[in-house]
């Protein structure tokens, strides 16, 4: 394939911009949970009103963490476009996991978001919105997500 990836930043409506050398930024390591189609992110960050970001998601086809690189290594940088350090993103005419006519025709629409640090990148494929907020530490156990009875 030879189109064009292109990355448009996503503005998750916290009110700042995050990203590399933006007004908050984002710390390395994700905290990932995940429970049939139900997605938590956590993440530290840097001068933001609290000290912790949860992005959730309720429905996911798919998610995938890239430790040590920050973009997928299977394809080629030339076809990238919109690389601007935003944390947040959206990203069409990409490979991962399949290309997104072929989820679509799956799972019904989705969209390919992309959560990008200094190291690291969380590829999601969803059929709704990210929510995101910022948090305290006396908050993260409201992000966990407990198994249904049902499934033990």
């Amino acid at each position: 394939m030879s189109d064009a990836i292109v990355h448009t930043p996503y503005d998750l409506g916290l009110g700042v911009t995050l990203g590399i050398d933006c007004e908050v930024g984002v710390c390395d390591t994700c905290h990932v949970q995940i429970l049939t189609n139900n997605l938590i992110l956590i993440w530290e960050v840097l001068g933001a009103p609290k000290p912790f970001l949860a992005i959730t998601f309720g429905e996911i086809q798919a998610v995938r963490v890239l430790d040590e690189t920050w973009l997928s290594t299977e394809t080629d940088p030339q076809r990238w476009e919109g690389i601007d350090g935003s944390f947040a993103r959206t990203v069409k005419g990409g490979d991962y996991p399949t290309p997104t006519g072929l989820m679509n025709e799956i799972a019904g629409p989705v969209v390919h978001y992309q959560f990008v640090t200094e190291c690291d990148c969380v590829d999601v494929i969803a059929g709704d919105k990210p929510i995101a907020q910022f948090i305290d530490q006396s908050q993260l156990a409201d992000y966990t997500i407990v198994p249904d009875a049902r499934l033990s």
